[in-house]
């Protein structure tokens, strides 16, 4: 049985806010069906992207942390030197 556009996109919600740490949670969920309805609103069309795009709308999303690079990448550090 195919799943219906409502489904498909508060799955990817939910998806998407635990890929930020954040459990779907009674408060979680009940954000994440306004953000779903808020997409659908405007129609089916578009709607996976709308969705997503409305997220930080409805829900505080932490920084995402990204370590720097060492060593610190330079185009001589992986071979190139000879040709610059």
């Amino acid at each position: 049985m195919a799943r219906s556009m409502c489904q498909q996109t508060l799955d990817r919600v939910i998806a998407y806010l635990r890929g930020y740490g954040i459990e779907p949670s009674n408060y979680a969920c009940r954000r994440a069906l306004k953000v779903v309805d808020a997409a659908l609103a405007d129609g089916s069309e578009g709607a996976m992207a709308r969705v997503i795009d409305r997220v930080p709308e409805f829900f505080e999303l932490p920084e995402p942390h990204v370590p720097r690079q060492r060593p610190e990448l330079k185009r001589g550090s992986i071979g190139y030197r000879r040709y610059v």
